[in-house]
């Protein structure tokens, strides 16, 4: 912990940004996502497991649609320090049935990683996914979303010069941030930076809010209404600071950090609309 913080700062950094103690049912929640992941799979093998990096966790899978008309690309949370691409895998299934192809990344995670690798690991997933694994009707409409630690990496995804990577200069059509973590200062002061090791000068240079957006695409940030404050902020301080790409910015009702991304998997809630709005 960072010297000079009181036990009640502490405290009440922990409440604000380590979702795992507002939500105590989070063992049950995270039981039934596997349980609906499997099932998945078992419904719409993917194709698993594709490489796109030298670590072993830097894998994705890819849940084709017949006939797709786009890609949607799902990155997972866990405060880049836990989970997998393989809890999640439930929310391919309204997007297949709505004929998109469904990508979800794994990456490393800390403290066998930095930040900063993790988010060279998502990039290069992406540049990997659409260069070499999707085909052109998967390529038409591209839309990346995540959640917590995976709505920051999503958002990257618009802060990122794509042809210097050999990708066309947009090929993204829009992101959907859930419950995205942009402020990373406040971690040092939390129990996730045991595993984070984030120093100031590092957390500094990693934060996302404040700095401008690179390709011109969609951006949505959406949070559970039931969340600590800290989580709003971020998200309506990302938005206002993207305000020329008019944003939408949203509150899922009665939902916490966990259960508000339940909705990706809903056709027609807010966080499903707004994936297939950006789609087109």
């Amino acid at each position: 912990m960072t010297a000079g913080i009181g036990v009640q700062d502490r405290d009440w950094y922990e409440r604000e940004y380590n979702p795992r103690v507002a939500v105590p049912e989070l063992p049950d929640i995270l039981a039934a996502w596997v349980e609906r992941s499997k099932a998945t799979h078992a419904r719409h093998p993917p194709l698993a497991d594709i490489v796109y990096g030298g670590h072993p966790r830097e894998v994705f899978d890819l849940f084709r649609a017949p006939q797709a008309r786009g890609t949607v690309v799902f990155i997972h949370g866990g405060y880049w320090r836990a989970l997998s691409k393989f809890e999640t895998s439930w929310v391919a299934d309204a997007f297949l049935a709505q004929g998109l192809s469904v990508a979800l990344l794994n990456y490393p995670l800390c403290p066998d990683v930095t930040l900063a690798h993790i988010r060279e690991s998502a990039l290069a997933a992406f540049t990997k996914l659409y260069r070499n694994v999707l085909n052109d009707a998967e390529r038409r409409s591209v839309v990346v979303t995540g959640h917590s630690a995976g709505g920051y990496l999503a958002a990257l995804h618009l802060m990122t010069d794509w042809t210097a990577r050999g990708l066309p200069q947009k090929p993204i059509a829009g992101i959907v941030s859930i419950s995205g973590v942009f402020e990373l200062l406040p971690l040092l002061h939390t129990s996730m930076n045991e595993a984070l090791r984030l120093d100031a000068a590092e957390a500094e240079r990693l934060t996302l809010l404040g700095q401008p957006w690179v390709t011109p695409a969609k951006a949505a940030f959406a949070v559970g209404g039931l969340e600590p404050d800290a989580f709003h902020r971020q998200s309506r301080e990302m938005a206002a600071g993207w305000a020329d790409l008019a944003p939408r910015g949203f509150a899922v009702p009665d939902t916490n950090h966990f259960t508000v991304l339940e909705g990706l998997a809903v056709p027609g809630s807010a966080l499903n609309a707004a994936v297939i709005e950006m789609v087109g």
